[in-house]
């Protein structure tokens, strides 16, 4: 009965280091970013980002760097220590795939191809 209780106790405490860590990065991510998109057919793209929390969930928005047209991005879910975000930009569904590389910045790709920086507005 000790060790059963022993065991218990050491998975609830793995469960709660897991949820704090995820949310630490989730955190990291919340604020205004100038991401720089290289080499696309267009060549290097910047495109402003924030992410912001609600009730628990992260959101994330971009700015059309030409119109200045801000859209909500349709999905971003933190998968372990990666930002997975999904949205439409110049009539296509982009994907984008970031991971937090110092305090200030990320890096990461669109599409799994095309790479991604990531720095943080004052």
């Amino acid at each position: 009965m000790k060790n059963l209780k022993s065991v218990f106790t050491l998975v609830v405490l793995f469960a709660t280091i897991s949820m704090a860590k995820a949310q630490v990065n989730q955190n990291f991510f919340v604020g205004n970013w100038e991401v720089l998109v290289k080499g696309t057919p267009q060549g290097d793209v910047k495109m402003p980002m924030s992410f912001e929390l609600k009730e628990d969930k992260i959101i994330g928005k971009i700015t059309n760097p030409e119109t200045k047209e801000v859209a909500t991005m349709t999905s971003v879910e933190m998968k372990g220590e990666e930002l997975h975000a999904a949205f439409s930009a110049g009539g296509y569904d982009l994907t984008m795939v970031i991971k937090k590389k110092d305090e200030e910045h990320f890096a990461g790709t669109l599409m799994d191809m095309i790479e991604v920086e990531g720095t943080r507005l004052k």
